[in-house]
């Protein structure tokens, strides 16, 4: 199948993820959402034994401006603040240089400016979203690319235990006065999952 815009599908990764430590557990959030509907994703902490012993100056040089199809780039004031992402971003940009399409794709915790990234470039604004909403807004920009097919926006419904599916879908469906809700808080986070795993 063609690619019109012409991003080579035979990249180490689909996407790579920019971020500084204090948002980590939002961006393993994503990251994980990715790797289970099978998006090649660089995180470093599913990069531990490829890391162990390089050169990170150098490996993560090549990684943000050769290895992937997309870097998404997790502003924040941390992000501006720290040496290593500051590094990560430079690579990216230099890759973005290089070619005429987008290749650095930015999302926003705050408004902080960095260096490089205009204030017209289209980012998501991360207040209202969940790392699940992105996680689908990322997948949507791998296949509109061609990058993945459309199947891959679904959850792993064949992997999910049945039982717990049944229960998911029991209690999403239950009326408010049904004893499944008086499991407060937990019931809350299964609706939740069920709103994910279930549609």
């Amino acid at each position: 199948m063609d690619n019109p815009s012409n991003v080579s599908s035979t990249k180490t990764y689909h996407i790579a993820l920019s971020f500084a430590g204090e948002n980590r557990d939002y961006v393993e959030a994503v990251a994980k959402s990715l790797k289970r509907r099978g998006v090649r994703v660089f995180y470093d902490k599913y990069e531990e034994a490829q890391l162990w012993g390089k050169d990170l100056y150098w490996h993560l040089s090549d990684v943000y401006r050769k290895q992937a199809n997309f870097t998404v780039v997790f502003i924040s004031r941390h992000y501006k603040e720290k040496l290593w992402t500051n590094h990560e971003r430079q690579s990216a940009q230099a890759r973005a240089f290089e070619e005429s399409q987008e290749y650095i794709l930015p999302v926003r915790f705050d408004d902080t400016e960095i260096p490089g990234i205009l204030p017209t470039t289209g980012y998501i604004n991360l207040s209202s979203r969940t790392p699940e909403d992105l996680a689908q807004i990322v997948l949507q920009k791998l296949i509109a690319h061609k990058l993945i097919g459309e199947e891959q926006i679904a959850e792993i419904d064949n992997e999910f235990d049945p039982t717990a599916k049944m229960f998911l879908e029991a209690l999403r469906n239950a009326p408010p006065e049904s004893p499944l809700h008086k499991l407060g808080s937990i019931s809350q986070y299964c609706i939740e999952a069920a709103n994910k795993y279930i549609d």
